[in-house]
């Protein structure tokens, strides 16, 4: 009987130390200037730098505005590094500790320019 605690030992160990790694993926946003209202895929994100976690690699629309500023739109790609393709994902998210994947998005605002369009002249 105590043979068979001393086996179960390594084993249940192991389990745990398998259970316990985890992959993490989060962009961070930021914009000039800071503190513009961000939304990826119309959820809202919160004012820049927000740090958000994603669940899939594939296309993102980020929107960022701000009062006094042009709002700015785009639409980015993440793709999965090499350590998460099929294959290498399981040993990934089997290890005893966790990984992050920290993707960064980065919009420029431009200010509104208040001055009327000029008008022109025919000719």
């Amino acid at each position: 009987m105590k043979l068979v605690r001393i086996a179960l030992l390594p084993v249940c160990v192991g389990i745990l130390l398998v259970m316990s790694g985890c992959v993490r993926s989060k962009v961070l946003v930021t914009s000039d200037p800071p503190g513009a209202e961000v939304t990826m895929n119309g959820v809202m994100l919160g004012e820049t730098p927000v740090e958000y976690p994603f669940t899939w690699y594939w296309y993102y629309d980020f929107v960022a505005q701000m009062e006094g500023h042009q709002s700015v739109g785009e639409r980015r790609r993440f793709r999965a590094p090499p350590w998460l393709w099929p294959g290498f994902d399981l040993l990934m998210e089997a290890m005893p500790f966790y990984v992050v994947d920290r993707k960064k998005v980065h919009m420029v605002l431009p200010p509104v320019d208040g001055r009327p369009e000029p008008a022109y002249s025919g000719s």
